[in-house]
């Protein structure tokens, strides 16, 4: 993994985020790819968990969403970081979002991806 691997996929990730397009962010993850919402949350393990939870909170109950990706670096341990903000309506309250994705991939698409974010309303 490098960090142009990072870009184009989070950059993906961030597409399928605004389009709410869930198959497009099944693209973004391996078969078995484990998507962990933030370091406390359960994780989605494969993609029909991560669908089920992505279609709920992301297609149902969120609405106008922007994402712009900031910088990307991979550590000397392999693990890939990737900055980004977002705004969003979730649940009728308009949000404002800033975190870092931790990830791991294997070629080109995420096997382990966890989220560290705060939100202001």
């Amino acid at each position: 993994m490098d960090v142009s691997d990072i870009r184009v996929v989070m950059k993906q990730y961030g597409k399928a985020w605004k389009k709410q397009d869930t198959s497009l962010l099944l693209k973004c993850f391996t078969k078995n790819g484990v998507y962990q919402e933030s370091p406390l949350a359960q994780p989605y393990k494969g993609h029909k968990e991560i669908k089920a939870f992505w279609d709920t909170v992301v297609c149902t109950q969120t609405r106008a969403i922007t994402f712009t990706l900031g910088r990307c670096t991979v550590s000397a341990d392999g693990r890939g970081f990737a900055e980004w903000e977002c705004t969003n309506t979730h649940k009728g309250k308009r949000c404002r979002m800033a975190g870092i994705m931790v990830l791991k991939m294997v070629g080109k698409k995420i096997s382990y991806l966890n989220e560290y974010w705060n939100t202001k309303s």
